[in-house]
């Protein structure tokens, strides 16, 4: 646990690949402890090797796994090092294709990785970050979180859940010290839409040929070869926010900011939303206030 003059503890999952490995070796980088977690551990020994070289841990962790098995893995993580100051849910997968197309078991394994494992591990480090009365957690959404697309509904609902949750949970913890922050990345040279990080369901025949998702998907599955996104400044921004250090990280604690938008095509995203929030809420002004007795 960090205490004054200790290095602070980070677990971060999702790190085999991606933001989280980035995020990883960043915070390594800069002298923090780093416990790391991935669902097999044994296909990146490599990393494996890295992680535990610079003198922190990794460690095998499920998101799908029951609540007891997240709490007895999230006990053994925190026993390493006294404590776990920083939280990041990173691990996520993403389970593409029209609504109306993907099968019931796939929409409940979206929302177990995506949302449920997640909430599982924050109920897991709020009582001993309430006991220090410090922590930050730190969960990574989406541009889809906020602005739902073509062929990203199931995905989109994951993390507007995850993104709910935290922001309720930002309001429960603040009087504990503890800060809850919602990352909100835009498309990154990552394997985000590749079949390793998820799965696109093939479109049925109205959804097919020439229909928006097949086109939307078909985009998407290029994005780890074109995204402009580099994890790496994703990656020091995510750490600036969690610390407070850096433009990121005092703009972050200045103005006490609970979404952190990453990536211009994020930000235009979700500035898109806000206007179109915006404009209903103009045009509807009248009639909500025609509803009261």
């Amino acid at each position: 646990m960090s205490t004054e003059g200790t290095a602070p503890v980070w677990f971060i999952t999702g790190t085999s690949s991606g933001l989280g490995l980035a995020l990883t070796r960043y915070a390594i980088a800069k002298g923090h402890i780093v416990i790391a977690s991935s669902r097999n551990p044994s296909k990146t020994p490599d990393l494996v090797s890295e992680v535990e070289g610079s003198g922190g841990k990794w460690i095998t962790l499920d998101a799908t796994q029951t609540e007891e098995e997240i709490q007895k893995t999230m006990q053994f993580a925190e026993s390493l090092f006294g404590g776990i100051d920083i939280l990041v849910n990173n691990a996520g997968v993403s389970v593409l294709g029209a609504v109306e197309d993907i099968p019931d078991a796939d929409i409940v394994f979206q929302m177990l990785v995506n949302f449920l494992g997640p909430l599982r591990i924050m109920q897991a480090v709020l009582p001993g970050m309430r006991k220090r009365r410090s922590g930050v957690i730190m969960n990574v959404s989406s541009t889809q979180g906020v602005a739902p697309g073509l062929a990203c509904g199931v995905y989109a609902a994951s993390k507007a859940a995850l993104e709910a949750v935290s922001e309720s949970c930002s309001l429960e913890v603040a009087q504990f010290g503890i800060r809850v922050l919602i990352i909100v990345p835009g498309a990154y040279r990552t394997e985000f839409g590749s079949s390793s990080t998820g799965k696109h369901i093939k479109p049925s025949a109205e959804y097919a040929g020439d229909h928006p998702v097949n086109q939307r998907l078909q985009l998407i599955s290029t994005l780890p070869k074109v995204a402009m996104g580099d994890p790496n400044k994703a990656a020091q921004v995510m750490f600036e926010a969690a610390t407070g250090q850096g433009e990121a990280g005092g703009l972050v604690r200045r103005e006490k900011l609970l979404r952190v938008i990453i990536g211009p095509d994020s930000w235009k995203g979700v500035d898109k939303k806000v206007n179109e929030l915006r404009r209903t809420t103009d045009l509807l002004q009248g009639v909500a206030a025609s509803t009261n007795l």
